[in-house]
């Protein structure tokens, strides 16, 4: 049996933690603002709203702290490296999530009881209108970033996809104060509080099952599959079993027995190992391999 050690990718390490300290100075930046013109318009959806950011201000601090937790390098304590701590923390995101929703849909229920209005005006346009922009901005560069393998600027760019829908329900209220319906700020809050436990639900469900290793999606199995196959049609191999995939937190690892000519020497043996290593290993997120390899 062989493996690869577990190493950090420092240069995606890098780009992370700027993303993360980008994030809480913009998060930072909405929360004072939204409460301020939520306060001033009477509006609880664009308070709401600065709930949320409130929220993003802590989950963007969690996030830093995950992606250089698990950047570490693997150690004795834990041989196969830190990285399930970026799930952790996207999960603990989605509980964030879901606390704000409840608290959010408690007031929107207050709102539609009491019938209290918001006060229309340009200026909470104009802030909401800037809110989608930067909040669409972040959605478009954190998503790149996390299909690249970061489970936790996966999570930021969930959480900026569910403030741009946020930020527009919350204009939606603001329509309430010109058609004289006193019920829509509550109403559209109580949208907004499904909208956000909905996504802290798919959110959280995607990363417990990272956290107990599920398989990787469709496409990344079949490129595992590809590889092998390849390496077997050109008679490197004789044929494959017992492939076991799972990830490890937001990296990918596997185990493959492969059964190869009885006849190879012990140095022929290990370059196919590590010529199954190298192929597996080119496939997006995996970063351990173990062969087992067997006389045919």
């Amino acid at each position: 049996m062989a493996n690869q050690p577990i190493r950090a990718d420092s240069d995606r390490t890098n780009r992370s933690m700027h993303a993360a300290m980008v994030l809480i100075l913009l998060n930072l930046l909405l929360l004072v603002a939204k409460t301020i013109v939520g306060w001033r318009y009477n509006s609880l959806a664009i308070l709401s709203d600065a709930g949320n950011s409130l929220t993003d201000v802590v989950t963007s601090i969690i996030i830093l702290v995950a992606v250089r937790e698990s950047a570490k390098p693997a150690d004795r304590e834990h041989p196969f490296g830190h990285t399930r701590i970026e799930a952790m923390a996207a999960f603990t995101v989605a509980v964030l999530t879901c606390m704000l929703a409840t608290e959010v849909a408690r007031e929107a229920v207050v709102r539609v009881y009491e019938g209290s209005m918001p006060q229309f005006g340009w200026v909470p346009v104009m802030m909401l209108v800037a809110v989608i922009a930067v909040k669409g901005a972040i959605w478009r560069v954190a998503g790149g970033m996390g299909r690249q393998g970061s489970a936790a600027l996966k999570a930021a760019a969930v959480d900026a996809r569910m403030d741009v829908v946020i930020s527009l329900m919350a204009l939606g209220s603001l329509a309430g104060e010109s058609l004289k319906l006193d019920w829509l700020d509550g109403a559209a809050s109580l949208l907004i509080a499904a909208w956000i436990a909905w996504t802290g639900y798919q959110l959280g469900a995607e990363n417990v099952e990272r956290l107990i290793g599920h398989l990787p999606d469709r496409d990344t199995l079949q490129g595992i599959s590809d590889r092998l196959i390849a390496m077997r049609n050109a008679g490197r191999i004789i044929d494959f079993h017992e492939l076991r995939i799972q990830y490890i937190g937001s990296e990918i690892h596997l185990a493959v027995h492969v059964t190869v000519d009885g006849h190879l020497d012990v140095l022929h043996g290990h370059a196919i190992d590590e010529a199954i290593q190298n192929a597996l290993q080119e496939v997006s997120g995996v970063t351990f391999v173990a062969v087992h390899i067997e006389p045919g």
